[in-house]
């Protein structure tokens, strides 16, 4: 499954297209101004998308070999669990900055914020991108698989 890292980011790439296209459709493709103003979450969603990977690719990894018939289910919660890992990884990081700010303890109050008003919009991203990416992504494992049983048989 040495392709296993080459299949992350291209499924994670098409995550990060999809995510850009639906905002486009609805039109709120942020401006500078809002990039700006919330350069915080920015970065700190640029830094957690590698890390999700990285975390992704290991479960895959150690599942892959284990579960040989559930490749789809495996693909679709690695993909729907990146969506909200992202999302905790968020709030949290917000939650200890805003902590150091305004010097008393909000890494709660942050985490329920962001449950409250943005756990609906990624958890339906996880929920779609898990459906067709792990779609796709399962059919890729599984023809990857039969690739890797016939170059050893």
């Amino acid at each position: 499954m040495k392709n296993i890292k080459f299949l992350i980011t291209k499924y994670y790439s098409s995550g990060l297209i999809f995510l850009f296209a639906f905002y486009a459709i609805i039109g709120e493709i942020p401006s500078w101004y809002t990039i700006e103003r919330d350069w915080i979450e920015w970065i700190t969603t640029i830094i957690s998308i590698p890390l999700v990977g990285i975390l992704a690719f290991k479960y895959l990894n150690k599942y892959v070999g284990k579960e040989k018939e559930k490749y789809f289910g495996i693909s679709f919660f690695t993909l729907f669990a990146s969506w909200i890992l992202i999302l905790y990884f968020k709030a949290l990081v917000i939650g200890i900055i805003n902590s150091f700010e305004f010097e008393r303890i909000g890494i709660l109050e942050s985490l329920a914020g962001y449950l409250i008003y943005q756990l609906w919009i990624y958890g339906m991203f996880g929920i779609i991108h898990g459906i067709v990416g792990g779609y796709f992504l399962s059919k890729e494992l599984k023809k990857n698989e039969e690739k890797t049983v016939q170059n050893t048989v």
